[in-house]
């Protein structure tokens, strides 16, 4: 059904923290996933338990410090311990209902509140403005409800050529495009919530009739903007230096992979012995190449990661903020992962219930390809 948050005052974040106060003491859930503004006043993930503690919830501010998706694994694993709220970006979701399918979270026990996103900076950045000219939340909630950014403002790359701003298949979701905010934020909730809450009505208010065309805006741009990247990365890859050369600068840290979301394996191959190469190694490979790269098996990695992760990635862009070398590693998985997807009709992060490919077998697969006959 749809609601309404009211706002008083035009303290938009102050309605937020109040509703979110509701879902926990009216029961709909017992501890919630939010991010907090601390006594700092930076943003962190938490999770909290004392209903009270929701004054400081602060989801409207643009920085995603994680994919939220990864502490929703840890905090649940197969089966949540309790009602668990989790306040989540729409990459965030679908990077977890992907690692639903590879049974490293559940859904269930899970209440999934959604928030549109106009998208984030990039976390030095935010705080860097901050600090030079202010953040003034309400002219910000005035650019978001058009779907953009504040003047001046600059979004993470992977934000600006996202493509699913929204995700309206959660059990809340809090649509910010489109309304005047400050009169009102317009709610879905699904039957069961909506039957442990009261609803609020607000005279002569109707909710969401704008946001389908903020959408439509906003993919319209974003699309622009992501075939000429991934194009352009296409393009490198076709070229002399191919994948090798995308990765030339590439220090071998593993923080795409520490970030990433999907990563998920307990032992990783590139941080085992297998990689730790005696160094006799070293010298007979330059022997018998003339030269080699030093740190070796930078390639591998990625093309590892890649064989791994490209049916899954749901274009968060974690990656590439987190690279120290300026790779657009989210931009070339993006742009390889799209075309495995596509030959497979999927679309990771759709649907919990929708196979996922590389991990389920048909017995007519092989005929379909020819091998069997």
């Amino acid at each position: 059904m749809e609601t309404i948050i009211p706002i008083e005052n035009g303290e938009v974040l102050v309605g937020i923290q109040q509703f979110l106060r509701r879902l926990m003491e009216a029961g709909v859930v017992e501890a919630l996933y939010v991010p907090l503004r601390t006594e700092d006043d930076t943003i962190t993930p938490a999770l909290i338990t004392d209903p009270s503690r929701t004054e400081k919830a602060d989801p409207l501010t643009p920085v995603m410090p994680i994919n939220g998706a990864r502490a929703v694994s840890a905090m649940t694993g197969k089966h949540a311990p309790a009602k668990l709220g989790v306040v989540l970006r729409p990459c965030e979701i679908r990077a977890l209902v992907e690692l639903v399918k590879l049974q490293q979270a559940t859904l269930e026990n899970l209440v999934l509140i959604s928030i549109d996103c106009p998208g984030t900076c990039e976390v030095t950045d935010y705080y860097n403005r901050r600090q030079e000219s202010g953040f003034d939340l309400r002219d910000y909630l005035g650019s978001v409800s058009n779907g953009s950014m504040p003047e001046g403002w600059e979004q993470r790359p992977a934000c600006q050529m996202c493509i699913q701003p929204v995700y309206d298949g959660a059990g809340v979701t809090l649509q910010l495009f489109g309304p005047d905010l400050a009169r009102g934020i317009p709610v879905s909730l699904s039957d069961e919530i909506a039957s442990q809450l009261q609803p609020v009505e607000v005279e002569g208010y109707q909710p969401g009739g704008a946001r389908q065309q903020v959408v439509g805006h906003l993919l319209e741009v974003h699309q622009t903007k992501r075939q000429a990247e991934l194009s352009g990365i296409r393009a490198r890859i076709s070229s002399n230096g191919g994948m090798a050369g995308l990765f030339a600068t590439c220090l071998r840290c593993h923080n795409c992979m520490t970030v990433c979301p999907i990563c998920y394996c307990k032992v990783c191959l590139f941080r085992s012995e297998a990689m730790n190469h005696p160094p006799e190694y070293y010298l007979s490979a330059a022997q018998r190449k003339g030269a080699i790269r030093l740190l070796s098996d930078t390639l591998l990695f990625h093309m590892t990661r890649l064989s791994h992760m490209e049916m899954s990635c749901v274009n968060c862009g974690m990656c590439t903020s987190a690279c120290p070398a300026d790779i657009p590693v989210g931009a070339i998985f993006t742009a390889i992962g799209e075309q495995v997807q596509a030959a497979f009709s999927y679309q990771p992060g759709r649907d919990v219930k929708e196979p996922l490919p590389l991990i389920t077998f048909q017995p007519n697969e092989w005929t379909e390809i020819g091998e069997v006959r």
